[in-house]
């Protein structure tokens, strides 16, 4: 059950993570280095909505204490039997001013029923709440790894600049001693206008990609952000981490289907209730009439007491309209929760797909094909450099270069995005066991 700080110490409490979330931003940037964690810190004290949501279930919580206790007495005064002529009360012997207590009960059993209906659903909040803090991570957690390869998109164009670069001087040089076409030197600076293309492109990208994660952080899109510094990347074993434990796990620790049980349980002891309506309530009463003495009457005071109870004679349009709706309220939790379970298997189905094969693509080119093909463009750029192939093949070997490690790149951010993900479903890290 989530633990809430009331009162005086909630204030405390806040300043105190103020306090923490200034220092994190202080020290959220080394050497123009974004840490993941402190952004996750901030963006937690930041988001009006995940507050909201802590204090709905706050407000939840409060309302359990008050659905199991009695309405209020009813304290009474009615001044009896005075005649109408006179309004003495001297005059006749049963004029008196009465006091009364008056106070409605419940069949027992009723009020539990509702207390446990609130309880239920403060549990749906409080599982709600921590759901959405979990989504809040992993969206400034996918942002961030987003805004890192727009700036590993900007490395790789402004790297293929300066090979071209260094390929327009060669070629220039070549051409001034009439060794080379005037038509190839233009066509490397042509392929240079493209790349150059490619990079307005590229740094358009991280201002979009800072904007979001700034929105997810909780700041103004334009505050200025240092460049994302990835965690270390976590290893698995895809023999020992199957598809099927990850979502037996998900069906036992999902907060999202937490909230959902607990909402079928607050509905089923709506349900009950609603069924016990049938039964009557109860009404005590107890009263004392202060009596003045009249002629023949010594004035003796008066006590009484008298218990009544509901019946229900309107249940078949009032009743049993109240066991129906209950009936199909809980209905639909038990269909909402079968419908979440659906969705879950499909997204724990793609994302498990998504994070083998981006572990396997990055095995992939991090073990073999970006080595092969750096080795490549050097060994081109020699052969161009002494006349043994067109410019063309080189141009053709830079652009395949980088287009490998631009998707070995993607391959890595995917792979951390996708953990991210199944750690936002889980509600804690992603391990092996």
């Amino acid at each position: 059950m989530m633990k809430i700080v009331k009162g005086p110490l909630l204030l405390v409490s806040l300043m105190m993570a103020s306090a923490m979330g200034n220092a994190a931003l202080g020290s959220g940037v080394a050497n123009g280095q974004e840490k993941l964690q402190n952004l996750i810190d901030e963006a937690l004290m930041n988001r009006p909505a995940l507050e909201a949501a802590r204090y709905e279930a706050i407000g939840k919580e409060a309302e359990i204490g008050p659905k199991g206790a009695y309405e209020d007495p009813m304290l009474g005064f009615a001044a009896l039997n005075y005649p109408s002529d006179t309004l003495s009360a001297g005059n006749l012997g049963m004029t008196g001013n009465e006091f009364s207590l008056t106070q409605k009960i419940p069949f027992p059993g009723k009020l539990s029923k509702l207390q446990n209906a609130a309880r239920h659903e403060y549990e749906a909040r409080s599982a709600s709440y921590t759901h959405k803090k979990l989504d809040l991570i992993k969206e400034v957690r996918v942002a961030f790894f987003e805004l890192f390869l727009a700036y590993k998109k900007q490395d790789i164009v402004t790297e293929q600049i300066a090979l071209v670069g260094q390929l327009i001087s060669v070629t220039r040089s070549k051409y001034t001693l009439g060794k080379a076409q005037q038509a190839e030197l233009l066509a490397l600076q042509l392929e240079e206008g493209n790349f150059r293309d490619e990079l307005l492109t590229a740094e358009k990208k991280i201002r979009v990609k800072a904007a979001d994660l700034n929105q997810a952080i909780g700041r103004p899109s334009d505050t200025q952000l240092g460049r994302p510094e990835l965690p270390p990347m976590p290893s698995f074993d895809f023999t020992v981490l199957s598809e099927e434990s990850l979502l037996e796990k998900m069906y036992a620790k999902n907060p999202s289907l937490k909230s959902m049980h607990s909402e079928l349980a607050a509905s089923d002891s709506k349900l009950s209730y609603a069924k016990w309506n049938y039964l009557p309530d109860f009404e005590f009463r107890v009263a004392y009439m202060k009596r003045q003495p009249s002629p023949g009457d010594r004035g003796v005071d008066l006590v009484s007491g008298g218990v009544a109870l509901s019946l229900p004679l309107w249940a078949f349009s009032k009743q049993s309209e109240e066991v129906r709706g209950a009936s199909a309220e809980k209905a639909k939790a038990e269909k909402l929760l079968d419908e979440e379970r659906l969705h879950l298997r499909h997204q724990v189905k793609t994302m498990y797909a998504d994070l083998e094969e981006s572990d396997k693509r990055m095995r992939l080119y991090n073990g073999g094909l970006v080595p092969l093909a750096r080795q490549a463009v050097l060994s081109a750029k020699s052969s161009y450099l002494t006349g043994k192939i067109e410019y063309i093949a080189v141009v053709n070997l830079i652009r395949n270069r980088f287009q490998i490690e631009f998707t070995y790149n993607e391959a890595l951010v995917s792979y951390h995005s996708r953990i991210a993900e199944f750690e936002a479903l889980l509600g804690e890290e992603l391990s092996h066991e």
